[in-house]
C-alpha cells in the first residue's frame, strides 16, 4: 500500500505537468485515502504511548474520575480517511448514471453524517469512576457498574484490544449515536472491548489500572481524587 501512494503521488504530478487537472484530481484523492490507510494501518500494530491518565467529571456527575483517552493522532487518520471517502464518493457521483449516482450520493450522505456524529461526540476514552467503568467510543457509549465486571485483559480480536469481561447488569446503560453503524466493538455486549489503537496510554498501563480497582474495590475512592492519577503515573498498581 505504501507503494501504490508513492506511486499515486507521481500519478499526480505527471497530471499536473501535462496540465490534465481532472486526472491531478482524482489521483490527489487517492493519495490521500492510500497515504490516510497507510497512517491508520501503522497505528493499528501499536500498544500506546505514555500517556497519562487524566481527571475528570464521572459520566453521572455524582463524582470524580479518571480518563484514559483516545489517541489525537488515531482520531486524525480515520478522520482524513472518512473524509477523502465522502468526497470521493461525491466527485464520482457527479459524473455517474442516475441509478448509480443516486447510490454513491446515498453513501456520501451515509459517510458524512457518520462523520459529524464522530466527531461530536469526541473525544473518545475509558473513565474508571467508584461507580463503574464508562467507555466513550466514536459513536457508542457504554457505561458498567464494578459489580458486573468479572475480570479484565488484551486479546486479539483481529487486532490488539482490551477486553473487559463483564456480566449482563439491569443498571447498565448503552447508547447508540449512530445506531448499528459502529466499529463493531459493540458486538462482544455485555463485555467493554476497545482497540488498542485507539487508546493513547500503553494498553498494558491501562489493563493494570482496571485490574487493579478491579480486585481492590477498597481503593475506588481514589478515582474521585487525584490519588488515582498518582498511583497510575508512578505504576503503584500491584498493592
Amino acid at each position: 500500500m505504501s507503494v501504490l501512494t508513492g506511486l499515486a503521488a507521481l500519478a499526480v504530478a505527471a497530471a499536473v505537468l501535462d496540465r490534465d487537472w481532472a486526472a491531478a484530481t482524482w489521483s490527489a484523492l487517492v493519495t490521500l485515502f492510500l497515504g490516510g490507510a497507510v497512517g491508520f494501518l501503522l497505528l493499528v500494530g501499536r500498544r500506546g504511548s505514555g500517556a497519562a491518565a487524566a481527571p475528570v467529571a464521572a459520566p453521572d456527575g455524582s463524582a470524580g474520575a479518571v480518563r484514559f483517552g483516545y489517541s489525537t493522532a488515531a482520531y486524525g487518520w480515520f478522520t482524513l480517511l472518512l473524509a477523502v471517502c465522502a468526497v470521493f464518493l461525491f466527485a464520482t457521483a457527479l459524473g455517474a448514471g442516475v441509478v448509480l449516482g443516486v447510490v454513491l450520493f446515498a453513501g456520501t450522505a451515509v459517510t458524512g453524517w457518520y462523520l459529524l456524529v464522530m466527531l461530536r461526540h469526541a473525544p473518545g476514552g475509558l473513565l474508571l469512576s467508584p461507580a463503574g467503568l464508562a467507555h466513550r467510543g466514536l459513536t457508542s457509549f457504554y457505561w458498567l457498574p464494578w459489580d458486573a465486571v468479572r475480570s479484565v485483559g488484551t486479546e486479539a480480536l483481529g487486532t490488539w484490544a482490551l477486553v473487559v469481561r463483564a456480566d449482563p447488569s439491569p443498571r447498565s446503560v448503552l447508547r447508540r449515536h449512530a445506531g448499528r453503524f459502529d466499529t463493531g466493538e459493540l458486538e462482544y455486549l455485555p463485555f467493554l472491548v476497545i482497540r488498542s489503537y485507539w487508546l493513547a496510554a500503553d494498553r498494558e498501563v491501562v489493563r493494570q489500572a482496571v485490574d487493579f480497582y478491579l480486585t481492590h474495590p477498597e481503593r475506588r475512592g481514589e478515582l474521585a481524587t487525584g490519588e488515582a492519577v498518582r498511583r497510575i503515573a508512578e505504576g503503584r498498581l500491584d498493592s
